[in-house]
Protein backbone atom coordinates (compact mmCIF):
# COMPACT_ATOMS: atom_id res chain seq x y z
CA UNK A 1 0.00 0.00 0.00
CA UNK A 2 1.46 3.42 -0.95
CA UNK A 3 2.61 5.59 1.92
CA UNK A 4 1.40 9.15 2.31
CA UNK A 5 3.82 12.03 2.02
CA UNK A 6 4.08 15.08 4.25
CA UNK A 7 2.67 18.14 2.49
CA UNK A 8 5.99 20.06 2.23
CA UNK A 9 7.58 17.10 0.40
CA UNK A 10 4.61 16.58 -1.94
CA UNK A 11 4.45 20.30 -2.72
CA UNK A 12 8.19 20.49 -3.47
CA UNK A 13 7.87 17.53 -5.85
CA UNK A 14 4.92 19.17 -7.61
CA UNK A 15 6.78 22.49 -7.97
CA UNK A 16 9.74 20.74 -9.55
CA UNK A 17 7.63 18.65 -11.96
CA UNK A 18 5.52 21.65 -12.97
CA UNK A 19 8.69 23.56 -13.88
CA UNK A 20 10.44 20.59 -15.52
CA UNK A 21 7.53 19.19 -17.56
CA UNK A 22 5.81 22.40 -18.69
CA UNK A 23 6.70 24.13 -21.94
CA UNK A 24 5.23 27.01 -23.90
CA UNK A 25 6.30 27.27 -27.55
CA UNK A 26 3.92 30.11 -28.37
CA UNK A 27 5.49 33.36 -29.60
CA UNK A 28 6.93 35.45 -26.78
CA UNK A 29 6.95 32.58 -24.28
CA UNK A 30 9.76 30.01 -23.81
CA UNK A 31 12.83 30.62 -25.96
CA UNK A 32 13.61 26.91 -26.32
CA UNK A 33 13.23 23.49 -24.73
CA UNK A 34 15.86 24.22 -22.08
CA UNK A 35 13.78 26.99 -20.49
CA UNK A 36 11.95 24.26 -18.56
CA UNK A 37 15.26 22.96 -17.18
CA UNK A 38 16.16 26.48 -16.10
CA UNK A 39 12.83 26.81 -14.26
CA UNK A 40 13.26 23.37 -12.69
CA UNK A 41 16.77 24.26 -11.54
CA UNK A 42 15.23 26.85 -9.21
CA UNK A 43 13.47 23.95 -7.45
CA UNK A 44 16.58 21.74 -7.30
CA UNK A 45 19.70 21.35 -5.20
CA UNK A 46 22.78 23.11 -6.58
CA UNK A 47 24.32 19.86 -7.91
CA UNK A 48 21.12 18.71 -9.60
CA UNK A 49 20.47 22.20 -10.98
CA UNK A 50 23.88 22.14 -12.66
CA UNK A 51 23.13 18.75 -14.24
CA UNK A 52 19.72 19.95 -15.45
CA UNK A 53 21.21 23.01 -17.10
CA UNK A 54 24.02 21.01 -18.72
CA UNK A 55 21.76 18.44 -20.41
CA UNK A 56 21.26 19.03 -24.09
CA UNK A 57 20.16 16.71 -26.80
CA UNK A 58 18.80 16.44 -30.29
CA UNK A 59 15.55 14.84 -29.11
CA UNK A 60 14.63 17.97 -27.15
CA UNK A 61 15.61 20.22 -30.06
CA UNK A 62 13.49 18.19 -32.49
CA UNK A 63 10.50 18.20 -30.11
CA UNK A 64 10.87 21.93 -29.62
CA UNK A 65 10.82 22.57 -33.38
CA UNK A 66 7.56 20.65 -33.69
CA UNK A 67 6.02 22.49 -30.76
CA UNK A 68 7.19 25.86 -32.05
CA UNK A 69 5.72 25.17 -35.49
CA UNK A 70 2.39 24.24 -33.90
CA UNK A 71 2.55 26.92 -31.18
CA UNK A 72 2.12 24.27 -28.52
CA UNK A 73 1.66 24.65 -24.80
CA UNK A 74 2.44 21.69 -22.52
CA UNK A 75 0.90 21.68 -19.02
CA UNK A 76 0.71 19.32 -16.06
CA UNK A 77 -2.19 18.24 -13.87
CA UNK A 78 -1.29 16.19 -10.81
CA UNK A 79 -2.94 12.89 -10.02
CA UNK A 80 -1.02 12.02 -6.85
CA UNK A 81 2.33 11.82 -5.13
CA UNK A 82 3.48 8.76 -3.26
CA UNK A 83 6.54 6.90 -2.04
CA UNK A 84 7.73 4.65 -4.90
CA UNK A 85 7.40 0.90 -4.42
CA UNK A 86 10.42 -0.41 -2.54
CA UNK A 87 11.71 3.04 -1.56
CA UNK A 88 12.33 3.91 2.08
CA UNK A 89 9.91 6.16 3.94
CA UNK A 90 10.86 9.85 4.06
CA UNK A 91 13.36 10.88 6.72
CA UNK A 92 13.95 14.33 8.13
CA UNK A 93 16.29 15.20 5.25
CA UNK A 94 15.68 12.80 2.33
CA UNK A 95 12.56 11.58 0.52
CA UNK A 96 11.83 9.53 -2.57
CA UNK A 97 8.70 10.56 -4.39
CA UNK A 98 6.74 9.22 -7.34
CA UNK A 99 4.74 11.94 -9.03
CA UNK A 100 1.85 10.82 -11.21
CA UNK A 101 0.44 13.49 -13.47
CA UNK A 102 -1.34 14.12 -16.74
CA UNK A 103 0.61 15.97 -19.40
CA UNK A 104 -1.58 17.92 -21.80
CA UNK A 105 -0.03 18.92 -25.10
CA UNK A 106 -2.13 21.65 -26.71
CA UNK A 107 -1.18 22.84 -30.22
CA UNK A 108 -2.76 26.15 -31.23
CA UNK A 109 -4.93 24.71 -34.03
CA UNK A 110 -5.51 21.13 -32.92
CA UNK A 111 -7.22 19.24 -30.14
CA UNK A 112 -5.20 18.90 -26.94
CA UNK A 113 -3.79 15.46 -26.18
CA UNK A 114 -3.63 14.30 -22.56
CA UNK A 115 -1.36 11.44 -21.51
CA UNK A 116 -0.58 9.93 -18.12
CA UNK A 117 3.02 10.40 -16.97
CA UNK A 118 5.09 9.64 -13.92
CA UNK A 119 8.52 10.46 -12.63
CA UNK A 120 10.51 9.37 -9.58
CA UNK A 121 12.46 11.99 -7.66
CA UNK A 122 14.86 12.11 -4.78
CA UNK A 123 14.32 15.19 -2.64
CA UNK A 124 16.58 16.65 0.02
CA UNK A 125 15.83 19.21 2.67
CA UNK A 126 18.36 22.02 2.74
CA UNK A 127 19.79 23.81 5.73
CA UNK A 128 17.13 26.48 5.10
CA UNK A 129 14.44 23.83 5.71
CA UNK A 130 13.23 23.91 2.10
CA UNK A 131 12.75 20.65 0.16
CA UNK A 132 14.31 20.53 -3.32
CA UNK A 133 14.71 17.91 -6.03
CA UNK A 134 18.15 16.29 -5.80
CA UNK A 135 17.88 13.77 -8.62
CA UNK A 136 15.84 11.40 -10.72
CA UNK A 137 16.82 7.91 -9.59
CA UNK A 138 15.71 6.22 -12.82
CA UNK A 139 17.13 8.74 -15.28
Amino acid sequence: MPQGLPQPIAEAAKRFVTAWASHDARPGKDRDYSDAADRAAAEATADFAARLRAKTGSAGAHQWQQWQTNRTRVTTDFTRTTVPDGAPAPTTDTAYVRVLYTRTTAPEHAEPVASPQQVALRLERGTDGRWRAAGMPNA
